[in-house]
């Protein structure tokens, strides 16, 4: 009996469910559609201006290279480091070619003295050789040296290489062996004279860079008890050696992404792009 009234109690409102529901839609479907239009409005000029100032105060526009190595310096709590460079690059994802290349500093971080760990091999004959031999080259030849390289009997490390003049035509031959080791001289890089001497006292005054895989790259600049004038003239002399090696049809402003600087134990400074005359338009994007 019971059984029978629950079920006559749940027909009754399943049926004014039902007629509710019937109710509902017959009323909507009498009313008019309604239409949402999505609207935006904003000041277009105020935009631009907050824009502009954001940029700006990424790229530190109103901090001078000096007011940068000031802060640095009090970091450093004005020890004698050595300080090095760290500029961020970018490059196009299909643009393999490494980023590497050579410079001389115009004014020197460390001694020209002749770094005994370094190897040296020098293409001379003569009396060329024999002078290479005796300052110190570890490697001396001529062209049996050249078949030696091309034949693929490379040594295990080079680090410097040197040639004469008469001796320049043969080691172009095998640029390609040289070339992508960073290895091959040249006159434009002071690696290409009869003056063996002169070479080996300057061959520290060369330093390598190359950017690391992370698009780095790390270089010893300067000394923090340098001069601003001192610091800055190395830092443009790098940045034009990058730039130079830039890849082809690809904005400066994307190529350089930020210059920090840092030394051992000490945290490191970003540094503004604008007081660098080479990068003058260049904007850090975010």
């Amino acid at each position: 009996m019971f059984a029978a009234l629950n079920s006559t109690r749940l027909l009754r409102t399943a049926s004014h469910s039902v007629a509710a529901s019937s109710r509902i839609l017959a009323s909507h479907q009498s009313m008019p559609a309604i239409v949402c239009h999505q609207t935006r409005s904003y000041n277009r000029k105020r935009y631009l201006e907050q824009k502009k100032a954001d940029r700006a105060l990424l790229n530190q526009d109103d901090i001078t290279f000096s007011d940068a190595l000031e802060v640095f310096r009090v970091y450093t709590m004005n020890q004698i480091l050595p300080l090095t460079a760290h500029i961020k690059t970018n490059k196009p994802d299909d643009y393999l070619k490494p980023i590497r290349g050579e410079l001389r500093l115009p004014h020197q971080v460390r001694a020209l003295e002749t770094d005994a760990d370094e190897v040296i091999l020098v293409f001379a004959k003569g009396a060329h050789a024999e002078q290479a031999k005796a300052l110190g080259a570890h490697i001396v030849g001529a062209e049996d040296l050249i078949l030696e390289l091309t034949s693929g009997k490379f040594p295990p490390r080079v680090d410097k290489v040197f040639a004469t003049k008469a001796m320049f035509p043969q080691v172009v031959k095998i640029a390609k062996i040289l070339g992508p080791k960073g290895l091959m001289p040249s006159p434009a890089k002071g690696t290409v004279s009869d003056d063996i001497e002169g070479m080996m006292k300057l061959m520290n005054a060369t330093s390598k860079f190359e950017v690391d895989s992370d698009g780095y790259v790390h270089f010893d600049i300067a000394k923090t008890n340098w001069k601003d004038e001192q610091v800055m003239e190395n830092f443009e002399a790098l940045l034009k050696s990058l730039i130079d090696l830039k890849p082809p049809k690809f904005a400066l402003a994307k190529f350089i992404e930020s210059v920090n600087i840092s030394s051992p134990h000490v945290i490191g400074v970003q540094l503004p792009l604008k007081p660098f005359t080479l990068l003058s338009g260049t904007k850090t994007s975010k």
